[in-house]
């Protein structure tokens, strides 16, 4: 566990040091705490990577806020979770960071109290931390199957940032490798799916790949079939598959099936009420439906794309996205309605919950994940153990 300790210039780091001597000897043998203690005439020189996984902002003295401010515009910092026990103004300035934050769109909060109560906040979040805590991705080789579609313009992600903080490797498929394997469909469209199909698990065979994600459009116009179908049956024999190069999607679905064993929906946000919120695409996973009809895609009219009729009970809609994967959306909600019309695409669910105050001013891109089940929990607690805001 990492803390930084933010102080005035009216103050040194041996006043904090020895000020606060009892509550950081009690974070260090109790929590495993490295301590880096900052002041504004410091940070300019200060290593960003002494900012990498910091999991508490220890607000030691007032007249911190812009040193909060000068640090968070960086980017490198993660958490919005501050301690202060009052003493020296402490509490005070927390609170002003902490309507800064909010004014900026970031949920905060403040432990505070005496040095035993803020270091029983800090193991308990330890503790339910660690619950959750198995979840690797290491080693997890991801297929980009052609560049992302022209029209994802916020939905790319940091491949170098992958590989060295999760352990990811990317693996970029030329998609005229898949074009090839696929050839021009003059068969039905259910045997030209099912090719499609087979060409794409071939290569995720021969690449070793456990996700995958592709320039699925391309296919459409180059083999006048879909990938629809395949990504559908994909997902549900375990290897995690996206559409339209999304990669901040793909690892919203990876992560649902790593932490939650769930194949996941990728879906469109596509009629907000004050009540209700419906979903729609065209590539449910199979398993995940009661009923299943195969139709042509939606944009094109070709091929086949899959319409299911989905259970109606509880769900779990997240997103998690940035190009650090440095943010994440996550409710429970009920689904009330199945229904079918030609405006969209072609599995329609809607839910009982009004998300436009989240879709239409602070939405993580576009398409959102849908699970079966109640995880916001441990979608949470992996959230904070990774910094996730």
């Amino acid at each position: 566990m990492k803390i930084l300790v933010l102080r005035s210039s009216f103050q040194s780091d041996d006043f904090v040091r020895t000020e606060y001597a009892e509550l950081l000897g009690l974070l260090k043998n109790n929590c495993n705490a490295e301590i880096i203690v900052v002041g504004e005439e410091n940070v300019k020189t200060f290593p960003e990577t002494s900012l990498n996984k910091v999991d508490y902002i220890m607000i030691a003295t007032g007249g911190t806020e812009n040193l909060f401010r000068t640090i968070w515009s960086s980017g490198a910092l993660k958490t919005t979770t501050m301690i202060a026990d009052g003493r020296n103004n402490s509490l005070a300035a927390a609170l002003e960071i902490l309507s800064y934050l909010t004014e900026n769109g970031e949920e905060g909060r403040i432990v505070h109290g005496t040095n035993e109560e803020i270091v029983k906040v800090i193991m308990d979040n330890i503790v339910e931390t660690r619950q959750g805590s198995s979840l690797s991705f290491i080693g997890t080789k991801i297929g980009l199957f052609g560049q992302p579609s022209d029209w994802l313009i916020a939905s790319g992600v940091d491949y170098d940032y992958l590989r060295e903080y999760y352990g990811i490797q990317t693996v970029f498929i030329d998609l005229q490798r898949l074009i090839n394997e696929i050839g021009k469909s003059e068969k039905s469209d259910m045997l030209a799916a099912d090719k499609t199909y087979s060409a794409i698990k071939k290569i995720c065979q021969e690449e070793h790949l456990d996700a995958m994600t592709i320039r699925c459009f391309d296919i459409v116009k180059a083999c006048n079939t879909t990938s629809c179908l395949a990504l559908a049956k994909l997902n549900d024999e375990g290897i995690v598959a996206g559409c339209e190069g999304d990669m901040q999607t793909l690892m919203t679905m990876l992560l649902a099936k790593k932490l939650c064993n769930e194949p996941a929906f990728m879906a469109n946000p596509s009629i907000l009420t004050d009540k209700t919120s419906m979903f729609a695409h065209c590539t449910v996973p199979l398993s995940m439906c009661y009923k299943t009809t195969m139709r042509t895609h939606f944009e094109s009219g070709i091929g086949v794309a899959v319409q299911g009729d989905l259970p109606l009970t509880d769900y779990t809609i997240m997103k998690w996205g940035g190009r650090r994967l440095d943010k994440m959306f996550v409710t429970e909600a009920k689904a009330i309605k199945n229904e079918y019309s030609n405006h969209f695409c072609r599995t329609q669910i809607t839910f009982d919950i009004n998300l436009k105050p989240y879709l239409l001013s602070h939405s993580i891109g576009n398409h959102h994940v849908i699970i079966k089940g109640c995880h916001a929990a441990e979608i949470r607690r992996f959230m904070r153990e990774n910094g996730i805001k």
